[in-house]
């Protein structure tokens, strides 16, 4: 048909453009159209220079369109004739033809004009046309006159050859060619010889099939197998169709895969609620009892098997039946039982019903009578209970739960007989015979008195308490007695006044109420530093004031002096070893209870105390007793030891050292156990530390009348044999007691006295250190002593062992020892070594020629070796340049390292007499090349178990430990005195202008300031700033890069690498912000190679063809990258070191995406221009191809060989700047403008939303209120609840009972928004509150506590006395309740009042006033007093002025006329007011 003529005529173009997008020559992000899938309906789509196009399915619908979205139309494109009819989306059409033409097409001419043969003359051939004919000249005739051809006019075309015939010519055409003269290339696709819907391609000779997807072969005659990758799951049947194929699925699978199981289940089909299980093509039900059947569709007959006897009737229920036992006499779930006549209960109050023949009889519980026990016997008709008591019958049910005795109890007819009397307050008794005694209970505090009363008591509080109870302390400190800021502390009926410390130079306050200034040490007479204390003594007869108060002082002594004014010293000591014999007087021997009684009348047993100071670790402190029974208390081990013995021994130690030169104190008492005290550094609190011995207490029990004899600082030599240190106190003492009593040391008898002097002088020998720092000095008391470090000797540590030096220059040295006896197994080998050289024969001993023991430096840490066993010491790095010390102890064949490292074995090695050791290297001809080498360094210090090794030095100058013996060597070469350094600097191994240093057997350069490295072999670029302010420098081996960020608005760059590129380019990476969606980041094409990495709706985009690579790989990323922040992308080949492989993508270390196949390196990039922010808009900060920076800033002067170059472009901005988007506030209703870079994010206030924060937020929109009316507030809501309900949402039910309690022990029920009581019997009301009928006030109805019963329209009523409440006046009123004090105070109920407690400070009924506020404000007072006064006294003086004023005037005015006064009405008895003047008294 046309179409497969113009598939062939445009077949070429096509190709070519075909060709061109898989090459991904025009690489844009932009034109990838593909990539949103623009073709419908199975179309194919491909991408045309920026363009797409559609390749449309032509079964089993043919679509066509741009986008394969229209039915196709064969009347348009495939039938030839006018008049045509279709059916879309198929091939198939009709043409309808014109009169004289026939055929599929309307091409047969059914009326032929020339077969009347109407042509005549030289144009004979006739031509049949479309209404008609012409006339033309015969085949081989030609021109006007139609003369004959021939093959001189060359008629044949297209390679033909030309033959002379009679009748003109005739043309051989070449194969592919025919017509006369072969003008006409033979359509070889005119048999249709391509299949399947295939496109024919005409050729020359030959044509070429395009197969349309599902089929393959030359004439696109082979179906392609779509079920050979077994498709269909399941065990389907898979059909192969034509470009597809169709799965066959077995019973209960469906999908075009098979691979959905169908489920049976989702249909319901099981009735009944019965559960359904889907299996494979079927399932099954699982009834629930009582049906039955497939489906459970089938309910199963219960009463089929006649369960219900004695003729009852069976009703058939789902899984159960009901048997109707209604008139056969019996009863039971199938009419089993025999109804009794008691079945009806008719016996009531919980009687017994007794069987009998058509009758029965009732038992009845004690307490209740009547054929069937329905009356209750009235036990309180009789009034049994006395003095007033209320009887109440155990037989009312209503009394159980709440009536007081009742109340804990149920109802039960075996206890209910009888009643219950419930007495007037202070009564008691079963029928309240008793008076209750209400002082029984004590209840008065603080030693008052208890007088009972009748249902009262009253107490007597004795002086200092008051209350109900005196349970209130009267505080005396309320009136503030101290003075002087002294505190008060409140006791029983007085108080303590605390007096203020005083300050620097003041003198304190004291007396009772702190207003007596206590003067007695202004002169006192303390000496040594004595602390005076004043006091201020008063007559025991008063106290009151008047009395005489006399001031004095007492003196505190330090430790060390005694005395009334601490004149007195107690400090003795022993600077050779003696001691001080202390011979108790008898009247200590029987008991220490008289002494000092005020302080030690409890101290039974003996006591010895004291202190001490002494550098000494074993000596004896003091012994008391006799050689078999003693206390002792002697220093071990620096340790302060106590012990005890008669017959078994007590111990007590004191584990912190006391030999520190410091001052300690010691107390050892012994009663019926073995105490030690000490104080001192380590233990200074009060009370000291205390040890006492250790499980053995109550084992001895000691007199001190059994130890008259005390031995201070030693002891005589029996004694001493009996202690561990065996040795006499060397040091001071002081402030020794015995058995309470302080003695003097100038006291003791000097028969008593040996070596002992008095004060203590101690020469402080170690400050300063005389051991020149190289040891420790030990502080003799009397001497010291040094204690030398490891390499120093001599009584000062003055001395140092010499070093010797091994290889000095690189020289071969060694020295050799001969042994001269025999250490056996057991042997230590120790020295100081220095080196740097990591490996190297330290020591080695020898039998004859055989080495059986060698240690050895191997990667700097040491190597013992012992054949056939090497052992390592798996300790530190010990070649480092420094002295370190190496210690190797070899045990019964285990060998231990100083350097670390557990015990490890060795196996049997001995060193005998006769054996030779070599140090440091072997002789001459002998390799070390085993061990490492010769030793290069120092060694010093050597020993060898019991030897000291020495080199080159006489043996009158051999020092060393009185342990050791001095060794020379039998020979020594090149070894050194001193530890000597090579010179490292002569070989001048520093560059560049470098100055060298040596640090032994080393070197150090100083470089200049652009050189770097060990020998400044170095070039420091950045030191010279070589980059523009603001980017970074970052130096290389060979030059420098400026690393920066840039911001890009499409001003692309473009780099070349010049061919500098050596590695190959397996990499590109780059850190991207930006928040565009589209745009080109790194873009580079080399003929037929790519490379592209763009953004595509805001994921990455990656193709790229180079390398080996056979076609182009294209991949999106999975990750979005868009959204503003910084990111780092890295595209690498996953094996670099192949030729090909894949390509994987990571963004910001996480896995993004990679090729589908392999693509070789990226070496083109080496010889191309690289685009950099094509049509980019965002920054761009490190970009790397193939580990090679791009620089975003102009560096032309960096001097590295391998580089990118900046070709062109425009100028970027540096550093990344983005838009200050939130200038124009877009923020409404005081919203907050955050800056995203280059987005905003308006952070809205509370109750308002929307992108700019301009929108009410609707909080009721949600509905959150349950059962309520929801009213929106600004950022909150209001929920109006329904009645009933409640909670800020209304979703809490309210329980109107909690609200509306029912009375008299009515029951409440709850409903939604109201409530009912239901009363017991004899209550009505809403709330039960009233009795029912209404209760009369009578002699039996009286209201308590004095309340006045009146009676109401609902029965009584009590108007209570002040103080009391309730419905009976019961109740009184709590008026602490409403919390009536103020400032913390404590309130006391009381009737009808009550009684607050101030804390200290205030005061008032209340505690309302603050006592420190009114002594504030008494200075206005002192002031407003006098003037309030002043101005009264004006006031009186003004008034007697007025009134001589007016008298004065009154006598000056004439006689009285009463008769003129009497006319004027005015009759005013004057002498009510003033006092009448003698004048008118006359008349």
């Amino acid at each position: 048909m046309e179409f497969g003529r113009f598939h062939s005529k445009y077949q070429k173009p096509l190709l070519l453009i075909m060709m061109t997008f898989k090459l991904g020559i025009l690489c844009t992000a932009a034109a990838d159209k593909c990539l949103s899938s623009p073709c419908q309906n199975g179309g194919t789509c491909l991408e045309q220079m920026g363009n797409y196009t559609c390749l449309c399915p032509r079964w089993p619908v043919h679509y066509m369109g741009k986008d394969c979205r229209e039915l196709y139309d064969p009347c348009v494109h495939d039938a030839p004739c006018a008049n045509c009819t279709i059916t879309l989306g198929t091939g198939v059409y009709t043409c309808h033809c014109p009169d004289d033409f026939a055929g599929t097409n309307c091409t047969l001419n059914i009326n032929i004009k020339c077969e009347s043969n109407p042509c005549k003359g030289v144009r004979s051939h006739c031509v049949d046309r479309v209404d008609g004919y012409t006339c033309h000249c015969p085949p081989g005739y030609g021109g006007d006159h139609c003369q004959a051809r021939d093959c001189s006019e060359e008629p044949c075309h297209n390679g033909a050859t030309c033959v002379d015939t009679w009748d003109g010519y005739q043309c051989q055409c070449v194969p592919g060619f025919q017509g006369r003269d072969c003008e006409e290339n033979m359509d070889d696709c005119k048999s249709l010889p391509c299949q399947n819907g295939a496109i024919c391609k005409d050729d020359v000779n030959g044509y070429q099939c395009f197969c349309v997807p599902g089929f393959q072969g030359y004439h696109c005659d082979l179906d392609i197998n779509e079920c050979v990758s077994r498709p269909c799951k399941n065990n389907g049947t898979c059909v192969n169709e034509v470009d597809r194929y169709e799965c066959n699925c077995l019973l209960g699978f469906k999908g075009v895969n098979c691979e959905v199981e169908i489920d049976e289940c989702e249909e319901q089909p099981c009735q009944h609620g019965a559960t359904c299980h889907d299996r494979v093509g079927l399932y099954t039900c699982e009834c629930v009892s009582g049906y039955e059947g497939r489906d459970c569709e089938l309910d199963i007959d219960e009463c089929a098997s006649g369960p219900c006897l004695n003729e009852g009737n069976c009703t058939d229920l789902v899984n159960s039946y009901e048997c109707d036992c209604n008139g056969t006499g019996f009863t039971g779930e199938q009419c089993e039982v025999d109804i009794p006549e008691c079945a009806s209960d008719p016996c009531q109050n919980g009687a017994t019903c007794l069987e009998g023949v058509n009758q029965y009889d009732c038992l009845c519980w004690t307490g209740y009578e009547g054929k069937n026990c329905q009356v209750d016997i009235d036990e309180c008709e009789l009034q049994p209970c006395e003095n007033g008591g209320e009887c109440f019958q155990r037989s009312e049910l209503l009394h159980y739960g709440v009536l007081s005795g009742l109340d804990d109890r149920e109802f039960n007819y075996e206890e209910a007989a009888g009643f219950l009397c419930h007495c007037q307050p202070g009564f008691a008794g079963e029928i309240c015979e008793e008076n209750i005694d209400e002082c029984e209970s004590a209840p008065c505090q603080n030693g008052g008195s208890c007088e009972d009363l009748v249902n009262s008591y009253q107490c007597d509080c004795p002086p200092g308490f008051t209350g109900v109870h005196c349970e209130v302390d009267i505080d005396e400190c309320e009136s503030e007695p101290c003075q002087n800021g002294g505190s008060c502390k409140d006791a029983a009926n007085s108080y303590t006044c605390n007096c203020v410390k005083a300050g620097p130079g003041e003198e304190p306050w004291g007396g009772h109420n702190c207003d007596v200034r206590l003067i007695g040490c202004r002169e006192h007479l303390c000496e040594n530093g004595a602390t005076c204390v004043p006091i201020l003594s008063q007559e025991q007869h008063g106290g009151e004031d008047g009395d005489e108060q006399e001031h004095g002082h007492a003196c505190l002594c330090p430790p060390g002096f005694t005395g009334k004014h601490c004149s007195i010293p107690t400090t003795f000591s022993f600077n050779t070893e003696g001691y001080v014999l202390i011979q108790l007087p008898p009247t200590a021997n029987k008991t220490s209870r008289g002494i000092d009684p005020q302080h030690h009348q409890h101290h039974y047993g003996i006591h010895v105390q004291l202190r001490f100071r002494t550098t000494l670790p074993e000596m004896l402190l003091f012994y008391r007793g006799a050689e078999h029974y003693f206390v002792s208390l002697e220093i071990v081990g620096g340790h302060i030891h106590a012990r005890a013995g008669l017959g078994k021994e007590l111990q007590a130690t004191y584990h912190l050292p006391v030999n520190d030169g410091d001052w300690h104190e010691a107390k050892v008492t012994m009663d019926e156990k073995l105490v030690l005290m000490v104080k001192g550094p380590g233990c200074d609190n009060d009370g000291g530390c205390t040890v006492e011995d250790e499980g053995h207490n109550q084992l001895i029990f000691f007199q001190p009348g059994s130890f008259p004899q005390v031995y201070v600082g030693g002891a005589p030599q029996k004694y001493l044999d009996n202690t561990e240190s065996r040795k006499g106190f060397i040091g001071c003492m002081e402030d020794l007691q015995v058995d309470h009593q302080l003695l003097l040391p100038q006291d003791i008898s000097p028969e008593h006295v040996q070596d002992m002097e008095l004060g203590c002088n101690k020469t402080d020998w170690c400050h300063p250190d005389p051991c020149h720092h190289r040891g420790h000095c030990i502080d003799l008391w009397t001497s010291f002593s040094c204690e030398c470090d490891r390499s120093y000797h001599g009584s000062l540590c003055e001395e140092e062992y010499p070093s010797w030096t091994f290889s000095n220059e690189d020289t071969v040295s060694y020295a050799a020892f001969n042994i001269n006896q025999t250490d056996g197994e057991n042997f230590n080998i120790s020295f100081f070594l220095r080196s740097l050289k990591p490996s190297g024969l330290l020591l080695q001993l020898r039998r004859g020629r055989r080495a059986y023991l060698t240690l050895y430096l191997r990667e700097g840490t040491l190597v013992f070796n012992s054949p056939p066993t090497t052992l390592f010491s798996n300790g530190t790095y010990i070649t480092r340049g420094q002295r370190e010390l190496v210690t190797v102890v070899v045990r019964q064949g285990q060998v231990g390292f100083s350097q670390g490292g557990t015990q490890l074995s060795l196996g049997g090695v001995r060193m005998e007499r006769g054996d030779v050791v070599y140090m440091g290297g072997l002789p001459p001809g002998e390799s070390t090349a085993p061990w490492g080498g010769h030793f290069k360094g120092c060694l010093q210090d050597i020993t060898l178990d019991h030897m000291h090794l020495y080199l080159n030095l006489p043996e009158e100058e051999c020092h060393t430990h009185k342990a050791f013996q001095c060794y020379f060597p039998k020979k020594a070469e090149n070894v050194l005195d001193g530890c000597v350094s090579d010179e490292a600097c002569k070989a001048g191994p520093c560059k560049n202008g470098g100055t060298c240093t040596v640090t032994w057997n080393d070197f150090e350069c100083t470089c200049p300031m652009n050189f770097s490295g060990r020998r400044c072999d170095t070039r420091v670029w950045c030191v010279s700033d070589p980059c523009v302010v603001g980017s970074q420098c970052v130096d290389l081996v060979d030059g420098y890069e400026c690393l920066t960020n840039a911001t890009f608005e499409s001003n692309a760059l473009q780099f070349t690498a010049n061919g500098s590129l050596v590695a190959m380019v397996t990499s590109v990476s780059m850190d991207i912000r930006t928040r565009e969606e589209n745009g080109v980041l790194l873009r580079a094409t080399n003929g037929a190679e790519v490379f592209c990495l763009g953004l595509l709706n805001s994921s990455l985009l990656v193709k790229l063809l180079s390398g080996n690579s056979l076609e182009l790989q294209a991949f999106t990323s999975d990750l979005p990258i868009s959204d503003g922040t910084w990111h780092h992308l890295h595209l690498a080949m996953t094996d670099p070191l192949q030729p090909v492989s894949r390509w994987r993508l990571t963004v910001d270390g996480r896995r993004a995406g990679s090729t589908m196949g392999t693509a070789g390196h990226l070496n083109f990039l080496n010889n191309t221009t690289v685009w950099l922010a094509e049509n980019y808009t965002g920054c761009l900060g490190e970009v790397r191809v193939g580990g090679v920076y791009l620089p975003l800033l102009d560096d032309q002067d960096a001097p590295q060989a391998v580089r990118f170059i900046r070709q062109g472009g425009q100028e970027n901005k540096m550093g990344c700047v983005g838009a200050d988007v939130c200038q124009s506030q877009p923020c409404l209703n005081q919203g907050t403008c955050q800056d995203l870079w280059n987005l905003f994010n308006c952070s809205c206030a509370p109750g308002l939303e929307g992108e700019f924060c301009q929108r009410d937020t609707d909080e009721c929109a949600s509905g959150p209120c349950a059962h309520g009316t929801c009213t929106d507030l600004l950022a909150n809501y209001q929920c109006e609840c329904h009645k009933g309900w409640g909670g800020r949402d209304c979703e809490e039910e309210v329980d109107d009972c909690l609200e509306h309690s029912c009375l008299n022990g009515g029951s409440c029920l709850d409903g939604t928004g109201t409530y009912q009581c239901v009363c017991p019997p004899g209550y009505t009301g809403r709330r039960c509150q009233w009795r029912f009928p209404p209760q009369q006030c009578d002699e039996e109805t009286q209201c308590d506590n004095g309340g006045v019963c009146m009676d109401g329209i609902w029965g009584t009523n009590c108007t209570c006395k002040p103080g009391y409440t309730g419905d009976w006046c019961e109740a009184e009123i709590d008026e602490c309740e409403s919390r009536p004090c103020l400032n913390g105070a404590t309130c006391l109920d009381r009737l009808s009042s009550f009684q607050c407690v101030c804390v200290p400070g205030f005061s008032g009924t209340q505690c309302e006033s603050n006592r420190q506020e009114q002594r504030q404000r008494m200075p206005w007072l002192v002031v407003a007093i006098p003037l309030a006064s002043l101005c009264v006294l004006l006031a009186v003086v003004a008034l007697v002025f007025m009134v001589l004023t007016a008298r004065k005037k009154r006598q000056s005015e004439g006689t009285y006329s009463p008769s003129a006064q009497e006319v004027a009405g005015a009759r005013l008895e004057m002498g009510s007011v003033l006092k009448v003047p003698p004048e008118e008294r006359l008349i």
